[in-house]
């Protein structure tokens, strides 16, 4: 009989549960012929990280894997999504997973970064054979397969299916569970999805825009962005009757760079370059192709935005050339190619893949499963309104109290990507989502932190959406207590 013991985590008290067979055994084990076990260690407990069975090998082409198994485990399942363009395993995720009891896995999707950077992974070549399996791999599947296999591995060592299983990602951890959640809605029971980028074809092209738009004399500087910034806070901070420091909800806020900003501050090209970055990408007829840039996220515009990017515009650049245009245009093409006219057209194929916006979610609701979703209102990285538009979606597929049962998303004023900012966005979400799953209390109202060098200075309602939080007239702005959720025009 395998031994246990009580553990207290996150939810519910559970039975913790031991091994049934020793953890070097799991490598001579056969989990069908597309997976190589390279290793299987039994690890110490070390500082804080308690003992387990750490599983690494490969899913066929080349999809890398690592599975953390804790010695003394919560019956639960936790997998962790990637970031950027991933090629890396999420070791600190999953470590964090095995500190709670949590079995746990994450997939580098099918490349390895160190070798195969930005997208070039997914680039066919005499050299690279397997480029477009590594971008379907990246898309959605290697996600699917790490976690069937991580469930096949967490029966054979504990002798028992884990109870729950949940989903924990932001960014591209974010698309990875809204595919799981439309492809394979039998992968999870909970699920939180941070940041989706929904639309990330529509992404890089707006990206691509925004450093079209800045040429010559149109570049924006980073000396420029505080005089930006103050211009656009002083112009909506108290639109939703409350000067905080935050912007409620930003497609609220009426800013004008040829109107708003100090005169002579700007040149007449810079304030051309931001009425096009806040426009959004349009082809030569004047149709918008992508929503635009909301205000709030001019702080960190650097690195992101504003040349010279090391980040952002190389990776979208990389994404667009090497991944995303059929036929990829290869090495020798740069982001001042993209052409709004025609290109657009020719990323239909690589959408089918990327992009996870297909609305029925019947299947995730007819078994139980549950989605906790949330973006940053000042996110700089994946523009927050496809997400939304996604979200609305799914309501009117299937009825915005059905999706209520089962699907919540939640916006944080002032959140920049997936964290930061001068917003309430320190929320344990997986505390939300397992609580949701076990003992179906549904996240009405959760509370935000703002934290700052390990002291929290403000805390803040988030509410479901389209709800937001409103100040009830009397106590500490700082305080969650002293606000409500209510519908938006009340």
């Amino acid at each position: 009989m395998k031994p246990c013991l009580l553990l207290l985590c996150a939810g519910p008290l559970l039975m913790a549960s031991g091994p049934a067979i020793k953890c070097d055994a799991l490598a001579g084990k056969s989990f069908g012929k597309d997976v190589t076990i390279s290793s299987a260690t039994l690890v110490a407990a070390k500082g804080n990280l308690p003992e387990h069975c750490d599983i690494r090998g490969v899913i066929a082409p080349e999809a890398g894997f690592a599975i953390k198994l804790p010695t003394v485990w919560n019956d639960r399942f936790e997998m962790v999504g990637n970031g950027g363009t991933a090629g890396t395993i999420s070791m600190g995720a999953v470590d964090g997973a095995v500190r709670k009891g949590f079995a746990s896995a994450s997939t580098d999707t099918g490349h390895d970064a160190g070798k195969e950077p930005l997208a070039t992974f997914a680039y066919v070549t005499p050299q690279n054979p397997n480029g477009h399996r590594k971008m379907i791999d990246f898309g959605y599947l290697s996600v699917h397969e790490t976690a069937v296999l991580a469930k096949q591995m967490i029966a054979a060592y504990y002798g028992a299916a884990p109870k729950y299983s949940y989903w924990v990602g932001c960014s591209t951890g974010g698309r990875q569970g809204l595919q799981e959640a439309q492809r394979y809605p039998e992968d999870f029971d909970g699920l939180v999805v941070g940041a989706p980028g929904v639309y990330l074809t529509g992404n890089v092209t707006r990206r691509l825009w925004i450093a079209q738009a800045q040429t010559g004399d149109g570049v924006i500087t980073a000396d420029k962005l505080p005089i930006l910034t103050k211009a656009i806070y002083e112009k909506c901070d108290a639109l939703d009757g409350l000067k905080d420091g935050l912007i409620d909800d930003p497609r609220n806020c009426p800013f004008d760079p040829a109107r708003d900003l100090p005169p002579g501050a700007f040149t007449t090209a810079q304030i051309e370059a931001l009425k096009k970055i806040y426009g959004g990408p349009r082809d030569s007829k004047g149709n918008q192709l992508v929503p635009g840039e909301l205000p709030g996220s001019e702080p960190v515009w650097p690195d992101n935005f504003i040349p010279p990017s090391k980040t952002v515009l190389p990776r979208s650049e990389s994404q667009m050339k090497m991944m995303m245009l059929n036929p990829p245009p290869g090495p020798t093409w740069d982001y001042t190619m993209f052409n709004f006219d025609t290109d657009p057209a020719r990323v239909a194929d690589a959408a089918a893949i990327l992009n996870p916006r297909n609305p029925d979610l019947a299947p995730l609701k007819k078994r139980g499963g549950k989605i906790v979703q949330y973006a940053g209102w000042g996110d700089q990285q994946v523009n927050p309104r496809p997400g939304i538009d996604y979200y609305n979606s799914v309501g009117q597929k299937l009825g915005e109290k059905e999706e209520r049962d089962f699907y919540r998303l939640f916006m944080v004023p002032g959140m920049f990507h997936c964290n930061g900012g001068p917003g309430c966005g320190s929320v344990d979400w997986l505390t939300v989502v397992t609580d949701w799953v076990e003992k179906g209390t549904a996240p009405d109202r959760i509370v935000g932190a703002h934290v700052e060098n390990g002291q929290t200075t403000r805390t803040r309602p988030l509410c479901p959406y389209p709800m937001v939080a409103r100040y009830k007239g009397e106590g500490s702005i700082d305080d969650a207590a002293n606000f409500a959720c209510q519908n938006p025009g009340k």
